[in-house]
């Protein structure tokens, strides 16, 4: 490290003193034409100089060592209508362009879009929430990754296939993605659609005027308050999802004459019964943002506040069979009724208070300094159902499915099975739902099963995962008069993660024994193996007492990265490194019975020093025609979150334990015509060294597995392209498709632990090689007409996915697996069940919006917004779904996928009032 630093030092130096130029420069500001709001992150072509920039957070741009002469500003960004203006270059003088207006055309924001978005989908064990949405991709002025963002969110498409730890956000500067699992909390913004809407974004792997760039892309929510117009907004929306009425109301002072701006903004998101059975919503959140500068604007400080609490009943998936059943494909496990009234087992609560302070020194019109620091103090936990020593209360446990009576057992007849079905179609709750007052009944009667009286057999459960973190960074950019810039920042970070598990309900009963019931049930007779705490024995818990598990992560990071690029005629280059060293040990608070001697206390440090290397170019055929390139080679520490093979009870951590590594390369052509613009580009990125996790019940060993496979490697290729064409100035047509190819590329080892100590670092092959990446459509395709006259704003789209993989659960692949079955003398059908990976069925579906701004005195406006996704109201359409980690070689179908499906006809509508 001591070697590379005065490298990358000595070679930024000396590209920013050669082929020193003089020339004109050309200044300006970009704007919102309604709300007068500066806009960030807009990129600016001059046609006959070929040379691009970006709007800072000012909204200001500048040119440098441009050529005298006639010439041609052009601004296509998406969701804004293209902007041209004539340019005389007079030499050797400075010239500032009046304010640019641009004119938006009646898109969603980020927000709504993520407001809409089920954020509660059934994710698996021991995951804090699923993120199947990229903010950066709804924010970024590329018409593809725009686009996507808002059409294909109901697919849970990610873009390049990367998963959401690869996007960095940025709040006014300062990195918000946690160190725990790396990515952003996006309900901690929630319904605070007016102080999150302007953003600057990088997209891909790219870098920036606040970031090194990562493959995922990174965007910059800017929250301070002198970007925001002096006026209020009152907005009032109703929707058909988890939730039906959202209401916010925002303010901002503007920035005085004596420096100071001020902004806040509430919202909330209400509904008691979602459009799902079962489900429920309830939020209600503030932000606060003041800035002060002084020394005419030279000096900026802000300081922001916000929080979202929530409370939210979730969805769970289930089985083909149940869906059939029931004839619903949105049933919901999750719930029963209790006393007549609704009541959910999963059920979410959410807080994350957030601060930030951030200070801008523009130290002249091409440099400045931004440093910042955000902590925030993120809790967030989940309920679930318990039980001990008695029978299992899920609905659509398999053992209770008609299936399961008709196929697998003896002791019931084809008669009992029939009157059982029949029970399951006419949707008996006491059948298809969690029957709490069965669960009540048993938990108070003086018969049952268990020997300390009093005990509980059945509870609620609350799992918890809070986070303590505060970061600091700083970053210069530098805009040199021979059209080199350099960017340099420095990061560090600090964060705690609590991980521990209360008592929630104890369901009537007076207490539970903090025992693992796995582990008594396989050593019986061993009192000291069945203990979740060694440290307090046979210890009886009550209501809100912490029980099972609890143990901290400390996780620690510094990073220095710098950037340089240079921009001539017909040839643009850049070129950075990064570096970074992260440290993380667990603190166990417990000491566990199965691992007394790595449970408990603080463990072994694990650190890494890991270095990121990119360049790109691009070569301008014209000045609206460009071929591009761009290659990166990146190491990084491992996930903390996936470090542990079984955290919650042991230190103990993945065999060969290190960094992974990652190789991308892509190639684009961009054009820009007045009719026609688009891009095109083909991309590969291959993962090395990688870790993945599953936790799943083992049927045959009768516990709770942690599956952990290291050395994992991974290929993402494809294709993406996007062009739209522009007939006049009212009509649009947009053409957008991606078709990508994302596989396992090797066989990983796999290791099985078992919390009951039955099953210890047990390895095996696990056969994934060639199998595909699950969890998103690697083909999708948009065509979209829109149309703009007199600010009425309409839009249809056909929507195309396909190439959606269930996950695959490595169980049903190890090679012991493999040997208990032969091809040419066992069931086809099971050999099959092991070896074929699921491809859900291709989908179509309609969107529409129509959309008004009316203008009143005094700068007034009202703004009317209706969008119906899925307007055909296709109620079949698979979205997504997981193998079971269970695997019956006599019966393989036993154990079927658990299927998400999308919701019918949806319905968004938006109504504001400014003022």
């Amino acid at each position: 490290m001591r070697k590379i630093l005065p490298l990358l030092i000595l070679l930024t130096g000396f590209c920013c003193t050669v082929f020193a130029q003089g020339g004109i420069q050309l200044t300006g500001k970009v704007v919102h034409e309604r709300t007068k709001v500066p806009l960030v992150g807009i990129s600016l072509l001059l046609e006959q100089n070929k040379l691009s920039t970006t709007t800072n957070e000012e909204g200001e741009f500048v040119f440098v060592n441009l050529k005298p002469g006639q010439d041609k500003l052009i601004i296509q960004a998406a969701g804004f209508r293209v902007f041209e203006l004539d340019v005389l270059l007079e030499a050797e003088q400075t010239q500032t362009l009046d304010v640019i207006e641009l004119t938006a055309e009646n898109q969603m924001d980020v927000q709504t879009v993520l407001g809409i978005i089920d954020d509660d989908v059934l994710t698996t064990e021991g995951d804090v929430g699923s993120q199947d949405i990229q903010a950066s991709v709804i924010l970024s002025n590329d018409l593809f990754l725009n686009k996507v963002g808002f059409k294909l969110f109901p697919y849970r498409f990610r873009v390049r296939g990367y998963d959401p730890f690869h996007e960095q956000t940025y709040i006014n500067g300062v990195l918000a993605n946690d160190q725990f699992r790396r990515v952003f909390n996006y309900a901690s913004i929630g319904a605070l659609n007016d102080l999150t809407r302007n953003g600057d974004v990088v997209n891909y792997n790219q870098g920036g005027s606040y970031t090194f760039g990562t493959i995922g892309g990174s965007e910059n929510i800017n929250m301070r308050a002198s970007t925001f117009a002096k006026g209020g907004k009152v907005t009032m929306s109703y929707t058909n999802r988890n939730y039906y009425a959202r209401t916010m109301f925002s303010y901002s002072t503007g920035l005085n004459e004596k420096g100071w701006a001020f902004t806040g903004a509430v919202g909330g998101r209400f509904s008691d019964k979602g459009y799902i059975p079962g489900t429920s919503y309830r939020n209600l959140s503030y932000a606060l943002s003041a800035e002060k500068q002084w020394n005419e604007g030279a000096h900026s400080l802000s300081l922001l506040t916000f929080g979202s609490p929530v409370v939210r009943g979730q969805q769970g998936s289930s089985f083909q069979e149940v869906y059939d059943l029931v004839g619903d494909n949105l049933y919901n496990p999750n719930w029963g009724y209790q006393d007549g009234k609704i009541r959910n087992s999963r059920v979410v609560k959410a807080y994350d208070p957030t601060a930030v302070i951030s200070h801008r020194w523009k130290i002249d019109e091409k440099t400045d300094l931004t440093s910042g620091g955000i902590l925030h103090y993120g809790r967030w936990s989940n309920s679930a159902l318990n039980w001990y020593n008695a029978m299992d209360p899920r609905p659509d446990y398999y053992r209770y499915l008609p299936s399961n009576f008709g196929k697998h057992t003896t002791t019931i007849n084809e008669l009992t099975a029939a009157e059982y079905t029949s029970l399951w179609k006419n949707r008996d709750p006491r059948v298809t739902q969690i029957n709490w007052e069965e669960l009540y009944r048993q938990n108070m009667n003086p018969e049952h099963r268990s020997k300390y009286k009093g005990e509980a057999l059945y509870m609620v459960e609350r799992r918890h995962s809070d986070l303590l973190e505060s970061t600091i960074s700083s970053t210069f950019n530098k805009l040199y008069d021979n059209n080199f810039q350099l960017t340099a920042g420095v990061e560090g970070r600090m964060t705690r993660s609590y991980q521990y598990k209360t008592v929630d309900d104890l369901l009537g009963a007076d207490f539970v024994v903090d025992l693992d019931k796995f582990a008594e049930r396989e050593n019986r007779g061993n009192d000291r193996i069945k203990q979740n705490d060694l440290l307090y024995p046979d210890r009886k818990v009550y209501k809100d007492d912490i029980f099972g598990y609890d143990y901290d992560l400390d996780i620690k990071t510094v990073n220095a990265w710098v950037t340089n690029s240079f921009q001539a005629r017909h040839l643009d280059v850049y070129y950075g490194m990064k570096i970074g060293y992260t440290d993380f040990s667990r603190q166990g608070n417990m000491r566990n019975g199965r691992f007394p001697n790595n449970s408990y206390g603080r463990g072994k440090h694990h650190d890494f020093i890991d270095f990121t290397a990119k360049a790109g170019l691009t070569y301008k055929l014209d000045g609206r025609h460009f071929i591009s390139s761009n290659v990166a080679y990146i190491t990084e520490p491992p996930i903390p979150d996936r470090a542990y093979v079984m955290p919650r009870v042991t230190d103990r951590v993945v065999k060969g334990l290190g960094s992974g590594k990652m190789a991308h390369a892509d190639v684009n052509y961009v054009f820009s015509m007045p009719k026609l613009a688009g891009r095109v580009s083909l991309f590969q990125t291959n993962f090395y060294d990688q870790l993945e996790r599953m936790a799943y019940y083992h049927d045959s060993q009768r516990t709770f597995v942690f599956h952990n496979m290291s050395g994992v490697d991974k290929v993402h290729r494809g294709l993406e392209a996007a062009v739209t064409y522009s007939l006049n100035q009212n009509w649009n047509f947009d053409f957008i498709g991606s078709l990508g190819e994302y596989y396992y590329s090797n066989n990983p080892m796999g290791t099985m632990n078992s919390e009951n100590g039955m099953l210890a670092d047990v390895e095996e092959r696990v056969y994934m090689r060639n199998l595909y990446v699950s969890g998103t459509p690697q083909a999708a395709g948009i065509v979209a007409a829109r149309y703009f006259h007199n600010y009425w704003f309409l839009e249809l789209s056909g929507n195309f996915v396909g190439r959606n993989y269930m996950s695959a659960a490595p169980l049903r692949r190890t090679a012991s697996a493999y040997s208990t079955v032969n091809p040419y003398t066992e069931s086809i059908t099971a050999y099959e069940q092991l070896t074929r990976q699921e491809r859900l069925d291709a989908n179509v579906t309609v969107d529409a919006s129509i959309g008004k701004m009316i203008y009143l005195k005094d700068r007034r406006s009202l703004n009317f917004n209706l969008s119906v996704m899925n307007l055909l109201n296709n109620r079949d359409l698979r979205t997504g779904g997981f193998e079971q980690g269970r695997l019956d070689l006599n019966f393989p179908e036993r154990f079927g996928s658990r299927y998400f499906y999308m919701q019918g006809i949806n319905m968004f509508f938006n109504t504001s009032y400014r003022f």
